[in-house]
């Protein structure tokens, strides 16, 4: 044997692999229809008792009292077909392929040929489409061999039956086809109902999480300033605190409008607006953080939280898609620390702007006392999931004495939010 010949031979299993696992039911994918309980009860009995008429008859008719066993095993066979027919469909082509085989041997048929012709007919619809390309050309077969070689009957009544098995097959086999038709659309349906149903639930989730951001921040602190002015007896700190309430109303308001007019803003507005990064909407697409920074550091010093704020990199170049998240970011840990911090509160945050993401990170020291206001516990949970939706990270908790908020926003990869 040549070293070419012996390497053909080595490559000969994975040449034939993809045979090795070919299926022919992976093929015809069309499987068995139901039938009715009752309609399958009538085919057992009816083919049940037309069997047993049949024996009936041959053993009466039967010459010297011997028994056709040909005969009976043509009529148990048939019957075995339309009891699967009726309750085990998978079962029917090696069947009939089993009935085919006694009734070779006889010239001359009458019930079991026409009961061949009706079990076709209704495994067009009953059996998979696999069972019946086996059933159709195996009686095809057996009708060439039986015209010409066993009944001699003569080419003419063979181009009959042929026609006539063909015809046979096709009401079933329509049926059947409309019917897997009607269910893969009422599966698409359903897909699509399901699909409406999640991006809904994810609609209201998103919603909830620009009420939170929006309305939390905003009200937390006005409560404060409102607690400031109370105990004060400073009528120029009282004065202060009412100045800072109704500015904080009135940004709190103006991010209610945007988020109003976001979600009424209509689909097709959307889409002949430019590509926008996650989470992004139309209201504050332009976000300016520099100005978003000096916010947050006047509110927190003048609740009595000394801030100071550090930044490198060039913060034009955030993508507008981030800049939604790195401000709630800014306001919920701002949030945080006005209803978590006591006296000798100190903040520190920084943020640095690379060329492919973003590290922001809000330090606050960690002051006894209880909080002054409730907690709802959503916020940070709110945020870690903006972050993972953005391909980033956010990661919260103690850290030598300060409580730290660490976020990493990458510029790439990002999912797009509709």
């Amino acid at each position: 044997m040549t070293e070419s010949t012996r390497t053909r031979i080595a490559k000969l299993p994975r040449v034939l692999k993809p045979w090795r696992t070919f299926k022919l039911a992976e093929l015809l994918r069309v499987g068995s229809s139901p039938l009715s309980p009752w309609l399958a009860f009538a085919f057992a009995v009816f083919v049940t008792v037309s069997a047993f008429d049949d024996v009936r008859l041959s053993v009466q008719t039967s010459p010297g009292g011997q028994l056709p066993w040909l005969w009976i095993s043509c009529t148990l066979a048939y019957w075995t077909v339309w009891m699967a027919l009726a309750f085990r469909p998978q079962w029917v082509a090696v069947l009939f392929v089993l009935q085919l085989a006694t009734m070779l041997p006889q010239a001359v048929i009458g019930g079991p040929l026409l009961l061949a012709f009706g079990a076709i007919a209704v495994a067009a619809y009953r059996a998979s489409l696999r069972s019946l390309t086996i059933m159709v050309g195996g009686f095809l077969v057996w009708q060439i061999i039986w015209v010409l070689f066993v009944a001699h009957i003569g080419m003419t009544q063979l181009w009959g039956y042929i026609p006539l098995t063909l015809l046979f097959t096709a009401p079933g086999l329509a049926i059947k086809l409309l019917r897997e038709r009607a269910l893969q659309v009422a599966l698409d349906q359903k897909a699509a109902d399901e699909t409406a149903a999640s991006a809904a639930v994810d609609q209201r989730a998103e919603l909830a999480r620009e009420l939170h951001d929006v309305v939390t921040h905003g009200l937390t602190m006005i409560a404060v300033q409102a607690n400031l002015g109370k105990i004060s007896k400073e009528d120029l700190a009282k004065e202060h605190a009412l100045t800072e309430i109704g500015s904080m109303a009135r940004n709190s308001l103006d991010d209610l409008r945007r988020l109003i007019l976001a979600m009424r803003t209509d689909e097709r507005s959307s889409e002949d607006a430019p590509a926008q990064d996650a989470g992004l909407r139309p209201s504050v697409a332009c976000i300016d953080l520099e100005m978003s920074f000096a916010d947050i550091q006047k509110q927190l010093t003048g609740l009595g939280c000394p801030t100071r704020i550090e930044t490198t990199g060039d913060l034009d170049q955030t993508p507008n898609g981030i800049r939604p998240t790195v401000l709630r970011i800014l306001q919920e840990s701002a949030t945080n620390i006005v209803k978590h911090s006591g006296k000798g509160a100190r903040c520190e945050i920084s943020m640095n702007v690379a060329h492919d993401h973003l590290e922001l990170v809000i330090r606050n020291r960690m002051t006894p006392g209880n909080p002054r206001l409730p907690v709802s516990g959503t916020g940070l949970a709110g945020l870690r999931e903006r972050a993972s939706r953005l391909g980033g990270t956010l990661d919260s908790g103690p850290d030598g004495g300060w409580w730290r908020v660490h976020a990493i926003l990458p510029f790439k990869d990002r999912q797009t939010l509709h």
